[in-house]
């Protein structure tokens, strides 16, 4: 497998690791999402155990505002954050 296909496949798997703790299991409630940032993103969040992280999180990501995060809405946080530190590190990857 592609190291590309790889890290896609970890992105998935990521998202239902944190998405099954509930009995809705294709989306991320905002506590899976706060358990989530807490776990996998606290090394780049300014305040990753404020509780409101997680509320500001939940209010930018849910696109159809139906209080959860689906597959799409998390995708498009990885590629955010992806952006984000692309541009604060490129310097390090020419």
């Amino acid at each position: 497998m592609s190291t590309l296909l790889e890290n896609i496949t970890a992105i998935i798997k990521l998202f239902h690791e944190y998405s099954k703790t509930d009995k809705e299991t294709d989306t991320l409630s905002a506590k899976e999402l706060k358990e989530l940032l807490e776990a996998e993103f606290q090394p780049i969040l300014k305040n990753p155990d404020n509780p409101d992280t997680a509320d500001v999180f939940m209010h930018i990501l849910d696109v159809d505002h139906n209080h959860k995060i689906d597959f799409t809405e998390f995708f498009l946080m990885v590629f955010k954050l992806a952006q984000a530190y692309y541009y604060t590190q490129r310097p390090n990857f020419k």
